[in-house]
């Protein structure tokens, strides 16, 4: 693992103080040299690492995660998360009056795709063996694009995927001055790039740079 090799870095060779940084970088350094955030941040590796070794069910309770998690809040997301792993049955109608009693945002549309998708629950773990996963996770269930596929795997120990959320994308855009717009899964490859080039520079498995980018536009450490 490389990040101890960051730590050494910073705190014995004493990198920052040697360079001038610009705004952003300075601000990324910041993280990283910050002993209680960047802590925490390994132990959210390690929790997403134990995760790769978890059941079919709690690996399919993250992809629900992640789901909830488009176009609503990581907050919303794990509230309603712990709200569904507590149902006994994931037909449509169940789901639906679950998420409207919590007053989640799109209760009709998510409740479609957790339930198209619980019914391809048993081809999860064979989709994860495949070097192809994230493509497949995004052709075979609802609701699962580029970012929530890369956000899912992060969560359950896959740390090479890019999560481009808003909050990534506003970030790109301003460290490399133009701006991001992803409108497909080529513009997200595409624009990919410039994360997995930033992680490097930082010798940091981009999801974990992405914790330390979400640290820094949201003050959150969360999932």
């Amino acid at each position: 693992m490389v990040v101890p090799k960051v730590l050494d870095k910073i705190y014995k060779v004493g990198i920052i103080a040697q360079l001038m940084p610009e705004p952003h970088d300075s601000r990324i350094r910041s993280v990283i040299s910050d002993r209680d955030v960047f802590g925490l941040i390994l132990r959210r590796r390690e929790e997403f690492s134990r995760n790769r070794d978890a059941s079919l069910d709690r690996k399919f309770s993250e992809l629900i995660f992640c789901t909830l998690t488009a176009n609503t809040s990581a907050e919303m997301g794990l509230k309603n998360q712990e709200l569904l792993e507590k149902l006994e049955r994931f037909d449509e109608e169940s789901l639906k009056k679950a998420l409207k009693e919590s007053h989640y945002r799109f209760p009709n549309t998510r409740a479609r795709f957790i339930s198209h998708n619980y019914g391809k629950k048993h081809m999860l773990q064979d989709i994860l063996e495949s070097e192809d996963r994230r493509n497949l996770l995004v052709e075979n269930y609802m609701g699962i694009g580029m970012k929530e596929a890369s956000h899912f795997l992060r969560n359950i120990g896959y740390f090479e995927y890019p999560i481009l959320d808003k909050h990534i994308q506003r970030f790109l855009s301003d460290y490399f001055g133009r701006e991001i717009r992803i409108k497909s899964r080529k513009d997200y490859e595409t624009e990919e790039k410039l994360f997995l080039k930033l992680s490097s520079e930082y010798s940091l498995e981009p999801g974990i740079m992405d914790l330390v980018v979400w640290y820094m536009m949201t003050g959150k450490i969360l999932k």
